[in-house]
């Protein structure tokens, strides 16, 4: 029961945290980091067969911790933006939460795909980007903070003109 209890608590968690990244609430979600924060997304590589993992693990789209990842957040507040002038409309779908490891009160492993569609001014052309996120979280002053994001995008090519969106 507290497991199951647990999981609900950390699917509203990720909901939340979409919903404020959909509002373009920045400060809101940079609210939810730890200050020890790693937020990584590995390059996607192809390889023969089946061999795992099917991903750099010496090269990363965004590695980030949580002073790079403040710059990028006031950064996407300003005028020098561009990539994000008008803002993407965005919408972000979390789905197969999966609480791998919990120490109530203490720290949690959970895994979740995360799905987004994303257009851009009067384009009528669309991005989508899926992947699964490997997310650490640490419980602070009354709160869950996430630690940790390692997001692999599923694609090798993503076929977006940016990522100045957060995953």
């Amino acid at each position: 029961m507290e497991k199951m209890l647990a999981t609900y608590e950390f699917e509203q968690w990720l909901y939340r945290e979409a919903k404020l990244l959909d509002d373009i609430d920045f400060d809101g979600w940079f609210s939810l980091m730890h200050p020890s924060l790693k937020y990584q997304m590995p390059v996607r590589v192809n390889k023969e067969g089946i061999e795992r993992p099917d991903y750099a693990l010496d090269m990363f789209a965004f590695d980030d911790d949580i002073e790079l990842l403040k710059i990028r957040v006031d950064r996407l507040k300003t005028d020098y933006a561009w990539a994000e002038i008008p803002p993407s409309r965005t919408r972000r779908l979390v789905n197969n939460v999966r609480l791998l490891d919990y120490v109530p009160d203490e720290k949690a492993v959970v895994n979740s795909y995360l799905m987004i569609y994303r257009s851009r001014s009067t384009d009528i052309h669309h991005d989508l980007i899926s992947g699964e996120r490997h997310d650490e979280f640490i419980f602070e002053n009354g709160e869950w903070k996430l630690s940790k994001r390692f997001f692999i995008v599923d694609q090798t090519t993503i076929n977006t003109r940016n990522l100045a969106i957060f995953v």
